[in-house]
């Protein structure tokens, strides 16, 4: 857990997970909902993320957020949590929700969602968030030439 004692020096595993965020073109959040909000580990994530001061990896970063649950309304307040945390930390965060409600019987026993509505809902998802990180990040090339 994030402790502001141990930031210097960074433990192993936080720069690990930093440089791995860092050299990611974008990164797609995938997050449950607990308690109507985010899950204690990724919110732990996200500020260490941050740490120390000034040396915040997720500025600049696009991001797109989904998730399920088995409620009817998904992970909407979730999301907007993330959405709300990850904005103010300067990530480019892709507009729109995405959220779907689970049911067992959506994913089978290979991994494979059994509704291909699902599917196209999914996959139209994934295109729109290629397309926004590729946008930026060709922007950010074309800004720095």
């Amino acid at each position: 857990m994030y402790n502001q004692d141990l930031e210097s020096p960074l433990p192993a595993s936080v720069a690990r997970f930093k440089a791995s965020v860092e050299e990611a073109n974008a990164l797609l959040f995938v997050s449950p909902e607990h308690n109507r909000s985010i899950p204690a580990v990724l919110k732990n994530a996200i500020d260490w993320g941050t740490r120390p001061y000034g040396r915040n990896c997720w500025a600049g970063k696009p991001v797109a957020i989904i998730g399920t649950s088995p409620g009817t309304i998904g992970t909407a307040i979730a999301q907007q949590h993330l959405r709300h945390v990850l904005g103010n930390l300067r990530a480019l965060v892709m507009g729109g929700e995405a959220y779907l409600t689970f049911k067992p019987e959506l994913i089978d026993e290979a991994d494979i969602v059994t509704d291909a509505g699902t599917r196209r809902f999914l996959q139209s998802f994934v295109d729109q968030f290629a397309g926004f990180a590729i946008r930026l990040t060709q922007e950010a090339h074309a800004a720095a030439a």
